[in-house]
């Protein structure tokens, strides 16, 4: 069964007060992916059968990254039920603002529902844990940065997905969510010092499936 753990209390609490104020920065999740690659699979083994994809030629290839999906969207649900459950009131955070991460944690949860209907139950993850350390989440800035480092990493992965995929169903609808994801980008942008919600002319520099994995497992949110 999947773990999810939504705030790692032992991490907020013990990390130093430098490292705890900042959060995590775009340009490292970034830079992480540059070097991360790992192939999610079922069961550990080579996915060799189809059934359950309910998205027509799809194949191996397309079922690694539906698997990466579905657990990019679990941690993002996590992040937005955490924020709502403990976070908006533990921080202050602005009551008006209360009604964006309410329709962003529902989007996530479609995103996530949709990848696990494509994949069936025979092939959608489980037995990993998804943690969100303190230090992400110790402070409003710290929360923001985080928000943002995600959103576009998740943007970034999305639009690496319309390569990989090679079901043109599911080219569209990754380019649907990258779109929709970009919208979470630009209100989270706009909370920072400086921000100007708007992510470069032809968006970030696209990411594998494997290499948004490995920085997850990096940073201390999957294993």
């Amino acid at each position: 069964m999947t773990e999810v753990n939504e705030v790692n209390e032992v991490t907020e609490m013990t990390e130093a007060p430098e490292a705890r104020a900042g959060g995590m920065s775009r340009a490292s999740f970034i830079r992480n992916a540059a070097k991360g690659s790992v192939m999610l699979v079922a069961g550990g083994g080579v996915l060799a059968s189809m059934e359950g994809v309910a998205f027509a030629k799809t194949t191996k290839t397309d079922i690694t990254v539906l698997q990466t999906g579905y657990i990019a969207e679990s941690l993002a649900v996590t992040v937005y039920g955490a924020i709502l459950s403990t976070y908006f009131a533990k921080l202050k955070l602005d009551p008006g603002n209360r009604g964006y991460f309410e329709a962003a944690y529902r989007d996530e949860v479609a995103h996530r529902d949709a990848w696990a209907k494509a994949l069936g139950m025979k092939y959608t993850p489980t037995g990993f844990k998804l943690t969100v350390p303190g230090k992400y989440v110790a402070s409003k800035l710290a929360l923001a940065r985080t928000g943002v480092a995600l959103e576009e990493a998740f943007v970034a992965t999305y639009m690496g997905a319309v390569k990989e995929f090679n079901s043109e169903e599911l080219k569209v609808t990754a380019a649907g969510v990258a779109a929709n994801e970009a919208t979470h980008y630009s209100f989270l942008d706009a909370l920072l010092p400086h921000g100007n919600a708007v992510l470069p002319p032809f968006g970030p520099k696209a990411i594998t499936a494997g290499q948004a994995a490995a920085t997850l497992t990096k940073l201390g949110f999957l294993s």
